[in-house]
């Protein structure tokens, strides 16, 4: 488990043992912000999971169908975590979501590790013993907001192989009298997690076009939207109000009673900044990792635009979340006029999903620098035609490339 290297740092063709490739994988999916999302009564980035996964899929030498299988068990048990509480752990009781990263990791390497049902069962119970403090991702936020998914995703895997080994887990951990419902998150529906499923949560996986949370997109995309309008400069605005639901401006204007997001500190906290996302767009007509690396929080005209953005809560909005994401974004100018624009959900919800195209020209805007357009089709080419390829192929096609 944390011996021979038997596994693939993603992107270095690396070779690390299976632990440490599923700690640095999913820390690496995390860590632009930029892969999926899912928000019921809680949220989630069922896709934490994968570089554990994957990891073990190519320590065990799964097939391409084993591993789409696992990949499917991880996000069933992840996103049916988001809706089972009947209060939100993660609004309401100060308990991180990626703390079922771990259960979910456990299920799926346990799914590729073959376990028996005893096993499976033990597996979940080792998983199960480690919840994670909210407090990783408020107010000013650190690099464990990413570091949180890879560590809980390694640790699923890790109670995975201890139970293969012989480790037993508490059993009770979830539904005991001192166990995971009674004493963290609250009453649950723990029959969500009983098979057989006929209405799969995947297809209900949100993917993102930007490196921000995924509230904060249809703020974005009004953004862009007022600035890419002909005649749009950003030096006579005068004025910007964001309107949004409820728990947009708690979590992403008012750090979830942390420090103000208004009060960025470094890429980490202005990917979760309301304010900042919206005025980043609006000064330069475009939102995406190039404004974060450029640490556009600190450029005067940045500034200047932050101090003309004021966030509100339309409670009109309120009760459309979570089944949509509503903002509304209205620009006054220097000489008078107005300019507004509003989204009920951003682009990338399976009621406006991105296609293969999209997700081709997302790998092409992120990896530029790190793999020249050949190197680009190939990944792109494995990943869609996963089915027909190998667990070697996909490791293979994701390794660095010099760019043109």
């Amino acid at each position: 488990m944390a011996g021979a290297p038997k596994s693939t740092i993603l992107g270095t063709g690396q070779s690390c043992s299976v632990m440490g490739a599923a700690l640095v994988n999913s820390t690496m999916i995390r860590d632009l912000d930029m892969n999926d999302t899912y928000f019921s009564t809680n949220p989630t980035h069922a896709s934490d999971a994968l570089g554990a996964v994957i990891a073990v899929a190519e320590a065990e030498g799964s097939t391409a169908d084993e591993l789409i299988h696992a990949v499917l068990v991880a996000f069933e048990i992840q996103m049916r975590a988001a809706e089972f509480s009947e209060v939100s752990y993660f609004r309401k009781l100060g308990w991180d979501h990626t703390f079922f990263i771990s259960v979910a990791a456990a299920a799926a390497c346990g799914l590729l590790l073959k376990l028996s049902e005893e096993q499976m069962a033990h597996a979940l119970g080792i998983a199960g013993c480690y919840p994670v403090l909210g407090g990783l991702r408020a107010g000013q936020i650190s690099m464990m907001k990413s570091i949180s998914a890879g560590q809980t995703a390694a640790r699923g895997l890790e109670a995975a192989y201890l139970a293969r080994e012989g480790v037993t887990g508490a059993l009770a951990i979830f539904e005991g009298e001192r166990g995971v419902s009674a004493n963290a998150i609250g009453n649950c529906d723990w029959n969500l997690f009983a098979g057989p499923f006929g209405d799969w949560r995947l297809p209900r996986a949100c993917l993102k076009r930007y490196p921000a949370a995924y509230i904060i997109h249809s703020a974005i995309d009004c953004a862009l939207q007022i600035a890419q309008q002909p005649g749009y400069d950003p030096a006579k605005v005068s004025q910007v109000e964001v309107a949004a639901f409820g728990w947009l401006v708690e979590d992403m204007v008012d750090g979830m009673g942390g420090t103000s997001r208004y009060l960025i500190d470094r890429r980490e906290t202005a990917d979760h900044s309301l304010p900042f996302c919206v005025a980043a767009a609006l000064c330069d007509g475009r939102y995406g990792v190039a404004q974060l690396k450029a640490a556009r929080w600190a450029d005067a005209d940045l500034q200047a635009m932050l101090e003309r953005v004021t966030c509100v809560n339309d409670p009109a909005m309120d009760p459309r979340f979570p089944t949509e994401r509503p903002s509304r974004v209205e620009v006054r100018f220097t000489d008078g006029r107005r300019c507004s624009a509003e989204f009920a959900y951003p682009k990338g919800d399976p009621r406006d999903p991105l296609s293969d195209a999209d997700l081709i020209a997302k790998l092409d805007s992120l990896a530029p620098a790190a793999m020249n357009s050949a190197a680009r089709r190939r990944l792109a080419e494995t990943a869609l035609e996963f089915r027909n390829r190998t667990v070697a192929d996909l490791v293979a096609a994701a390794v660095i490339q010099p760019a043109e």
